[in-house]
């Protein structure tokens, strides 16, 4: 046997011990690298190639209880903050929906949501990476098309098609995640890859204003614009030294001209009644009032004495505030801290994963989940300038409900499964749409 087979043979029953069997190639590349290493390091003492491999595997050790130590050490590390957490906000939104809408229907929303969340989880998300420019291509044609068969209702485009009825405002929730796979993409372009990266935020967010979803827009271009810092950061796009006011300004710049865009979009009616409501109380000021009364009758602790009958889609739009008159104002911060934890939590994680591909992913869904939270909770407080999406996992909304499992499943399988996730050495720029082999 040549002396690199017996390397290749060594690690090949070294990793036949390790039971996850996600985490055995990077084990194999990590223990080949040692035993090269520790092979060139004998050879240059005089050893030769033989028996230098010979004393490297020599000096590592049996392989098979090489292999069972390192079983030891590469099981999957459970995120159990952040999994209590969300498990928690499902059993709490199912309760809530079934006493808002005094029936059991929800629940079957909630069980196909929770099959999502376990698919995300448990899934390899790896092959994410494997398929970004394809994922992050289809995404755009298939909300593109979306938005062409859709019609208005209430100001809103909505796509129906029995039985199907989106509302494509959602489409929010999933741009960030395929976004930062069009960052992944990118990888040693240099400073091209930053100019891409500007283009490629464009397309999605057009398509937002179009909808329109101004909320949305403004979620999915701050998620965009902290994706964008980290990748600058972490010079994923291999751009050498950057002046540090470009560092800043460029991802600014995404969720700044969102912003700007947002406020334009708003008359000047909206924003009067919004400023002060009491002044058009019949008209455009009139669901400002009665949010900010029924909050202002709400207790600290217990149930409060607002009659929320007059505060259409209560279910759906304004679910947190029946919580808070049920609950009180108490309640209501401590599940705002929670979800802010959950954020903070979720975001520090991402910074720490040794792939790129994890650091973006877990930043796109944790970004979406937190910031889509606190906007719907301003709203229910009455200070929402722009129509909130929905608090995950709490207010009513199919659509909602599902994509959010499979975005925090997904989050948090990085979370678990990240550390041995790897980048590739040339991720994917292009389509296969069709290969020919002789």
């Amino acid at each position: 046997m040549l002396p690199n087979e017996r390397i290749t043979e060594y690690c090949r029953q070294a990793a036949e011990q390790i039971r996850w069997k996600r985490a055995r190639p990077a084990v194999i590349r990590e223990l080949e690298q040692h035993l090269q290493d520790q092979q060139e390091a004998y050879m240059e003492q005089g050893s030769t190639q033989e028996q230098a491999v010979q004393m490297a595997i020599a000096q590592m050790g049996d392989a098979r209880e090489v292999g069972q130590a390192l079983d030891q050490a590469h099981r999957p590390q459970t995120p159990w903050f952040p999994l209590l957490v969300v498990m928690g906000l499902l059993v709490l939104g199912a309760a809530l929906q079934v006493a808002l809408g005094q029936q059991m229907a929800p629940l079957i929303s909630y069980a196909v949501a929770a099959g999502l969340f376990v698919l995300g989880y448990f899934g390899d998300i790896s092959w994410l990476g494997k398929h970004a420019m394809e994922i992050y291509l289809g995404v755009l044609v298939f909300s593109v098309a979306l938005l062409i068969g859709s019609e208005p209702m209430a100001g809103v485009a909505v796509f129906h098609l029995e039985p199907i009825h989106l509302q494509l405002c959602y489409l929010a929730l999933v741009f960030p995640s395929a976004y930062g796979l069009f960052l992944y993409g990118m990888k040693g372009l240099g400073t091209r890859g930053i100019l891409f990266s500007i283009l490629g935020y464009l397309p999605f967010a057009l398509i937002l204003m179009l909808v329109p979803a101004l909320s949305g827009l403004l979620i999915y271009s701050a998620a965009a614009g902290v994706m964008l810092a980290a990748a600058i950061r972490k010079n994923w796009f291999g751009a050498g030294q950057i002046h540090f006011v470009l560092k800043l300004a460029v991802p600014v710049l995404l969720p700044a001209g969102a912003l700007a865009a947002a406020f334009l979009s708003v008359g000047g009616t909206r924003l009067q009644a919004f400023l002060n409501p009491w002044l058009d109380a019949a008209d455009t000021g009139r669901i400002y009032c009665l949010l900010r009364d029924a909050v202002a009758q709400a207790a600290f602790w217990g149930e409060g004495r607002a009659d929320l009958s007059m505060i259409p889609a209560l279910s759906e739009n304004y679910a947190l505030l029946y919580g808070i008159q049920k609950f009180g104002l108490g309640a209501f911060a401590g599940v705002m801290l929670l979800v802010l934890a959950f954020g903070v939590f979720c975001i520090i994680g991402a910074m720490r994963q040794r792939s790129m591909l994890g650091t973006l992913l877990v930043l796109a869904a944790a970004l979406t989940v937190t910031l889509q939270a606190f906007v719907y909770a301003y709203a229910n407080l009455g200070y929402g300038l722009w129509d909130a999406l929905s608090f995950p996992f709490l207010s009513r909304g199919n659509t909602a409900l599902l994509l959010d499992a499979l975005l925090v499943g997904m989050m948090l399988s990085v979370l678990r499964t990240g550390a041995w996730v790897r980048d590739s050495e040339h991720p994917q720029r292009g389509i296969r749409i069709l290969r020919i082999e002789r």
